[in-house]
């Protein structure tokens, strides 16, 4: 897949932080998924997704942040403060699926032409 568009400055992906965690390890640690998200839950933190062939389980919670202005600009978007992570966002379509606004898209690379 391709990565097409541009950034809207609609700011959503800046408003929260997701992780990738070890999804058999946690979960044989909290007992079952449904006390992990009681558990997380008390903190702001939602189970978004688990990917068993990957072993992986998906957080996300509702931190902005702190170089987000209130017009949804990146104070350190071109300088060499920003992380690679936002350089690089979004990577899949999945990243940007509960995003309707955003400028970004995915689209099958055609034969021949060079992906960027």
């Amino acid at each position: 897949m391709e990565r097409t568009g541009e950034c809207h400055s609609c700011g959503e992906c800046c408003k929260t932080v997701n992780m990738t965690v070890v999804r058999d390890i946690t979960l044989q640690q909290h007992g079952s998924l449904k006390e992990l998200q009681l558990y997380l839950s008390y903190r702001g933190i939602r189970v978004v997704g688990s990917d068993e062939k990957r072993n992986q389980l998906y957080y996300s919670m509702d931190v902005p942040c702190s170089e987000l202005t209130q017009d949804n600009r990146c104070r350190v978007h071109d300088s060499p403060q920003k992380p690679l992570i936002c350089h690089r966002f979004p990577s899949t379509k999945e990243d940007i699926e509960d995003i309707p606004n955003c400028g970004f898209g995915f689209h099958p690379a055609l034969p021949g032409w060079p992906a960027t």
